[in-house]
């Protein structure tokens, strides 16, 4: 039994050999055959086909996969392809997450109502082992004479949505807060519910997980192109005649540089500040008619400061404080540290400002103004980030 073993081994082990060199020094067309056999087990196989295909995995894009798989299940195919699985810029973007309910439009109203309910309930979405961290601080919005009757205005519509906030004069904004400066404020709006801040980056986590744990792809690529496929016979307003292309399918390059395409039948863009340059490959802001007008998402600069406050005056009562003059401020944590900025500005020219220039004169002499006891605060760090607007 054992001269019998050691025969079948001899055998099979001159198998391999022969057949290793026959394909060395004759270029053996079974070696493709040979490789797939051998590395089934660790080669990912890319999809040829998907329903939908999400272009950026941030927390939109993972949001959305994870909404879809949620309601449609296995009747709807997910694929998200992102083009960096460290999150690096998400990461940057996410670390201060803020709700709130001061909107002018109803529709970004009800959404941030229903993100208050989902935050609130939170595990039963993303399951038990998610911590977003949410802390309600309420929020307080500053108006200047030119801006207060805006305000009012959207201290109605609140309301009138059911979001219970309180129009406060200066006074009582001093008597609440009296280390805030009101001398050229007219009027302040305080929400009192459903406001406050949280660990956007757990959130995103969170988003990614439950969304591939119902069956959601991701894919870490880059998009590169699309295939367009003319198609004469349709007429589309905008659109010379015969001239319409139909888009196939994305097309995306692999770490391993290896690239792909995948048909779809819709395709969701969630590419932030990099989804207007991804439309140019479909000829959105390229092409001739309607395809001339570009996607208006555009890149903003955006500097967050940390900051420490052990001689100011704020303290676990400081709500989310937002200026009409673009100035914003929130606590960090339970101490006496605080998240300041700007919010971008429309203007790309603003995107060359020099950074040391831009916190003297524009973000820390607007915070001693507003309160002048930051004074003393003194800046520890400053994230930049850029936004899409």
């Amino acid at each position: 039994m054992i001269v019998s073993s050691l025969f079948r081994a001899s055998r099979q082990s001159t198998a391999i050999s022969t057949f290793a060199r026959y394909n060395h020094e004759q270029k053996n067309p079974m070696i493709k055959t040979w490789n797939i056999m051998t590395k089934s087990n660790t080669r990912f196989s890319y999809p040829e086909n998907t329903d939908i295909v999400i272009i950026g995995g941030g927390i939109i894009g993972a949001a959305t996969a994870y909404w879809l798989k949620r309601r449609a299940g296995d009747g709807l195919s997910v694929v998200v392809i992102e083009k960096d699985f460290s999150y690096k810029q998400a990461q940057r973007h996410l670390q201060h997450g803020t709700l709130s309910q001061h909107f002018t439009l109803p529709e970004n109203l009800f959404l941030s109502q229903f993100s208050a309910f989902f935050l609130r309930n939170i595990r039963e979405h993303l399951g038990e082992d998610i911590n977003v961290e949410y802390c309600p601080t309420g929020s307080l919005v500053l108006a200047s004479n030119d801006y207060a009757q805006k305000l009012e205005e959207t201290s109605s519509l609140l309301k009138e949505h059911g979001s219970p906030n309180e129009l406060l004069s200066p006074k009582e904004i001093n008597k609440k807060f009296p280390w805030i400066n009101t001398a050229d404020i007219k009027l302040g709006c305080m929400g009192v519910e459903s406001e406050g801040t949280f660990n956007g980056w757990e959130l995103h986590k969170g988003f990614v997980k439950k969304s591939k744990e119902l069956g959601a792809l991701y894919i870490n690529a880059e998009v590169v192109g699309f295939d367009l496929e003319q198609q004469r016979d349709v007429l589309m307003e905008g659109v010379t005649p015969g001239a319409f292309e139909r888009i196939m399918r994305v097309r995306y390059m692999t770490e391993e540089n290896e690239e792909y395409g995948i048909k779809f039948a819709g395709c969701i863009l969630t590419a932030g500040s990099d989804s207007s340059e991804i439309a140019k490959f479909a000829k959105v802001g390229t092409g001739d008619g309607m395809l001339m007008v570009p996607l208006p998402v555009e890149k903003r600069k955006h500097e967050v400061y940390s900051l420490e406050g052990n001689n100011t005056e704020i303290g676990l009562n400081t709500p989310m404080i937002m200026d009409t003059t673009g100035l914003w401020l929130q606590r960090k944590g339970l101490g006496k540290d605080f998240l300041g900025g700007y919010l971008p500005s429309l203007d790309q020219n603003d995107n060359l400002v020099d950074t040391e220039q831009y916190l003297k004169t524009t973000f820390l002499s607007s915070l001693m103004h507003r309160i002048p006891s930051c004074n003393n605060a003194q800046v520890v760090n400053m994230l930049r980030v850029w936004e899409e607007l």
